[in-house]
């Protein structure tokens, strides 16, 4: 019993972990160009917020409209990140 609990709390600790990353990497590498909540700015004005996060995952990595591909190691934490802002 405590076996499984411990692997329990891993998977949740980890899974909130890479949350976080996917936030931290959305404020500093995302948020100036689709606002702090993916609400857009005047540079991309159509919002992201809620995106499902497959379409997000493929913005990352292929680019879309006049954004680029963007490389980052955590592009799956950033599209969990953006299909959770509400």
């Amino acid at each position: 019993m405590m076996k499984y609990l411990a692997t329990i709390l891993l998977v949740a600790a980890f899974a909130g972990t890479a949350y976080a990353d996917g936030a931290a990497t959305y404020a500093a590498k995302c948020k100036m160009c689709h606002g702090a909540a993916g609400e857009g700015t005047k540079m991309a004005p159509a919002p992201i917020k809620g995106k499902a996060e497959a379409d997000a995952l493929k913005a990352i990595n292929e680019g879309k409209g006049k954004m680029k591909a963007v490389k980052i190691g955590d592009a799956a934490e950033v599209a969990k990140f953006v299909a959770g802002l509400k």
